[in-house]
């Protein structure tokens, strides 16, 4: 029973890792258009728009929520292994409380996240808060943990997962304003 409970959470795990670039994709910017700067094309970034259909708190609220996870996760750019690195993974870097830190900070995206219109539903809550409660255990591992915790970036997950409740949220806004113009 316990094996296949491990199984449906590892498939489930891979499935969301897959669907986020495994960690990898930056919650505050997107890539636009390449320029072409002599011989070399360079890609644009840009911020993120927000979905359409949103309130303005709602707006307000996941700006705010991809910022931080932006500045916890990618914040410095890629390091020299290749991977981009944020204040998260220099705070847990110092032995001992670094790692509590870090939860902390995690934790207060989440919180900030529940400042949604209506609040968060409770299994938008769970998620979040598994995703920061495996950054904190994998942080715990010495050494080794604080690789794997800055390649696991549970605030970028964390705010993709917003943002994807909220895009889903302003399209069910705009097909009822739509619907209550055709009566």
């Amino acid at each position: 029973m316990g094996a296949m409970i491990g199984k449906l959470v590892v498939r489930k795990f891979f499935k969301e890792s897959v669907n986020n670039a495994f960690g990898t994709e930056d919650p505050y910017f997107e890539e636009g258009p390449q320029a072409e700067v002599g011989r070399k094309k360079r890609v644009a970034k840009r911020r993120r728009p927000p979905p359409p259909g949103l309130s303005q708190n709602d707006t307000q609220v996941l700006t705010k929520v991809k910022r931080r996870a932006y500045h916890l996760d990618m914040y410095f750019g890629v390091c020299c292994c290749g991977m981009a690195i944020g204040w998260s993974g220099i705070i847990a870097l110092i032995p001992g409380i670094g790692d509590l830190i870090a939860a902390y900070l995690s934790y207060c995206v989440v919180n900030a996240a529940g400042k949604i219109d209506g609040g968060m539903p409770g299994w938008l809550y769970t998620k979040m808060m598994t995703n920061v409660i495996i950054d904190f255990a994998l942080g715990l591992v010495p050494l080794l943990g604080d690789v794997v915790d800055i390649l696991y970036k549970a605030n970028s997950r964390n705010a993709l997962l917003l943002e994807k409740y909220l895009r889903e949220r302003g399209q069910n806004n705009i097909a009822k304003a739509e619907y209550s113009k055709t009566k």
